[in-house]
């Protein structure tokens, strides 16, 4: 199996059948070239290597999106890649949660927002707060 194939599977195992061709579908001309070195180095190459799973690369893929910032397309994409791979809801959130100390509150709370939203587009129960809410959260005294 060729690299494109073998990133085409990747691809599709996380986000359904036929979505790496409509990937390189969305761009026109030679900028479909680019979506597809994209499915052949990113799938084909990085997440084919053997070592963690799915999930877990979907759980890294996440977390460096966040510390970067400003590519929620992209970290929308990879939160339904992660409930595909298998991730719970607490998870993918949790990992958000764990960035705030390395990528600070601003990337972190626009993440959460994008994770959030994705979550419950996706019809993924989304879990209650462990904290309190304020002076008549659940805590309060």
């Amino acid at each position: 199996m060729d690299r494109l194939e073998r990133g085409r599977a990747r691809f599709e195992e996380l986000y359904g059948e036929g979505t790496s061709d409509g990937l390189i579908g969305m761009q026109t001309g030679l900028a479909q070239d680019l979506a597809r070195y994209g499915i052949e180095f990113n799938f084909g190459d990085i997440y084919s290597r053997p070592g963690l799973t799915l999930a877990q690369r979907e759980m890294a893929t996440i977390a460096a999106l966040v510390a970067i910032g400003g590519l929620e397309p992209q970290l929308r994409g990879h939160t339904r890649g992660a409930i595909n791979a298998g991730l719970t809801a607490t998870e993918i959130l949790e990992t958000v949660i764990h960035t705030v100390q390395y990528s600070g509150f601003p990337r972190a709370l626009n993440a959460i927002r994008v994770v959030t939203d994705t979550l419950i587009e996706y019809g993924v129960e989304v879990p209650e707060p462990l904290g309190p809410l304020g002076p008549d959260g659940p805590d309060a005294g």
